[in-house]
């Protein structure tokens, strides 16, 4: 397949900018990150963007990937036609200037699992193994093939991410600020391994924050952004000097020429951006007359060039997970001892009183916190635990590792054994310790509504992770959820207690559900009178107690299907969220 030359027009980006602490003004601005820039990059050809800090560097990188595919105006094309977005993130891979890696798998492990996921397939034949080797052995990393990603150095952790998007063979390779963080060595290194991806036929386009005078001559184009967003130098890097200095603008002496042209971007030379950005306009005039005109009803479409097999990639993303949770099981051993700590704690204090008819309330406040308890640790516990893997599976998802469905539901299927043990752990503690009745069917829905509880609050925390990454804005959220919902769970107001205009809300609430259900698994279906220590025991009769308490009506399946219904609807929220999300970039 022949390479791809990209070319790029009148790209013009202006986001929203709030911040009322700074600006003391409560309504938005428009700021323009980039203004109208035009060029383009070759195939067989190495290309920098090169700029200060907030010049548009990832701006621009993140429209030419098709990161961003909305929120810019200009067009892209490939070889002069439109581009098909879609099928151009087949052939194309994006390297951001962090690292998402799967940290607890090693090289050799990452390769291999990559490899699987390119060509939808379990086991890897001996061609493919070689094809491992052959791309360790060139990018320096056959001594560390079983060294954990975690104990690499920032050179060869920057290595093996290049390593694990060449076993997809793209086409076209962008790379931001692939230099950032390393020393010298580590940088040469990488720079020459995207030299030689150039010259093996590839369209390599890199933003480069600060480079060397030798790190400028390995490239073979430079792109020059100013603080302003217009591009100020479009051509080589040996010609640049002499360009500005046929302009009157003189490089010092023995100065590196990559610090003197972001200093002259910057204004430190005199103001002189916009005769520059004038000039590079009129140059890429000149040169976009040789495409001609762009065919807007023509798109360059491209094949996949593997297959894919949605089973074969739920296997692999699901042995790849347990694998990283066996050896990463930090937050498992978490889960599981505050599970067991608080069973126990709650087990002594309650010790041997759901027997007792004359303490029947108090294990009624028991059940209540214990679905409490089931409510907030689900859901605080996958508000933190996904946000964690969201930047790696985004970068996957983007360069076309595996679908989104198949993801989702790896990620579903190897939580959920955790989940369950979780629950069942604290259900047996909780149930054998307080003296709840020891009959297998009443045993049997206690543990379907906790369980069935926890999924659905598990489903809630994954939710609000979706929409916000910050754990602090993540637990106020899931924490403003869950308290609104407890209010209305039956346990600390009784519902004839609650003003008649909010008692509709109880109909929907699945704390108060959850309660009512686990009640009735205790309590209901015609339980005889309690034990009474004492002459008269108030609450004796189950019956009475779950009159009480409002929670009467013998509804379990319909609270049971209530809170079911609501764990589906939600899972299928999640994946609409993460798929929008996804393809709004």
């Amino acid at each position: 397949m022949e390479g791809f030359d990209i070319e790029f027009a009148d790209i013009l980006l202006t986001v929203n900018t709030w911040d009322p602490l700074v600006t003391m003004k409560w309504m938005p601005e428009k700021t323009t990150i980039l203004r109208s820039v035009s060029g383009t990059f070759f195939k067989n050809q190495m290309s920098a963007i090169i700029g200060c800090s907030g010049s548009g560097k990832s701006s621009l990188l993140n429209i030419l990937s098709g990161f961003n595919s909305s929120s810019y105006k200009g067009s892209v094309t490939l070889n002069g036609m439109q581009r098909d977005l879609s099928s151009f993130r087949k052939i194309s891979s994006y390297i951001m200037q962090e690292d998402h890696l799967q940290l607890y798998l090693t090289v050799l492990e990452s390769m291999e699992i990559s490899m699987k996921l390119k060509h939808s397939i379990i086991n890897l034949d001996t061609d493919k193994q070689d094809t491992i080797s052959e791309l360790l052995n060139s990018l320096l990393l056959n001594e560390q093939r079983n060294t954990l990603v975690y104990k690499l150095s920032g050179g060869e952790r920057k290595r093996l991410t290049i390593a694990l998007e060449l076993i997809r063979s793209p086409k076209v390779m962008f790379f931001d600020e692939p230099t950032t963080g390393l020393d010298i060595v580590s940088a040469n290194n990488v720079l020459k391994i995207l030299r030689k991806l150039a010259d093996s036929g590839k369209t390599i386009v890199c933003s480069i924050h600060q480079a060397t005078a030798n790190h400028l001559d390995i490239f073979d184009t430079v792109y020059v952004l100013s603080p302003n967003g217009q591009c100020i130098y479009n051509g080589e890097p040996r010609q640049m000097v002499n360009y500005f200095f046929t302009l009157g603008l003189q490089c010092p002496k023995y100065h590196n020429p990559a610090d003197y042209v972001l200093e002259l971007s910057m204004g430190e030379y005199g103001n002189h951006n916009d005769i520059l950005s004038k000039n590079v306009i009129e140059k890429n005039h000149d040169e976009r007359q040789k495409y001609g005109n762009i065919n807007n009803n023509m798109y360059v479409i491209h094949k996949r060039e593997y297959p894919t097999n949605i089973f074969p990639e739920i296997w692999i993303l699901m042995r790849r997970s347990m694998l990283i949770t066996f050896r990463d099981n930090f937050l498992v051993n978490v889960r599981l001892f505050v599970h067991i700590l608080l069973g126990s704690m709650f087990g002594v204090v309650y010790y041997g009183l759901g027997d007792n008819g004359m303490h029947v309330r108090d294990n009624a406040v028991l059940l209540f916190f214990c679905v409490m308890f089931s409510v907030y640790t689900a859901a605080f516990t996958m508000s933190v635990k996904f946000p964690l893997e969201f930047s790696i599976m985004q970068k996957e998802y983007f360069n076309r590792w595996y679908s989104l469905k198949s993801y989702y539901i790896s990620v579903t299927l190897v939580d959920l054994p955790l989940q369950i043990c979780c629950t069942l752990v604290f259900c047996a503690l909780i149930y054998l310790l307080s003296g709840q009745p020891l009959v297998l069917f009443r045993v049997t829905l206690f543990l379907l509504m906790f369980i069935m509880t926890g999924l659905m609050s598990q489903a809630i925390g994954m939710l609000v992770s979706t929409f916000f990454q910050n754990f602090v804005t993540n637990s106020i959220v899931v924490a403003v959820i869950l308290l609104f919902w407890t209010t209305y769970a039956g346990g600390m107001i009784r519902i004839s207690d609650t003003p008649e205009i909010y008692r509709w809300l109880y109909d929907f609430s699945f704390m108060k559900h959850a309660v009512q259900g686990v009640l009735h698994s205790v309590y209901g279906f015609d339980r005889p009178v309690l034990p009474c220590p004492t002459v008269f025991c108030l609450y004796g009769s189950p019956k009475l107690i779950l009159q009480v308490l409002d929670m009467g009506d013998n509804i379990y399946w319909t609270n049971f299907s209530f809170i079911t219904s609501i764990y589906i609807v939600l899972k299928i929220f999640i994946y609409v969220s993460l798929k929008y999300k996804l393809s709004s970039r």
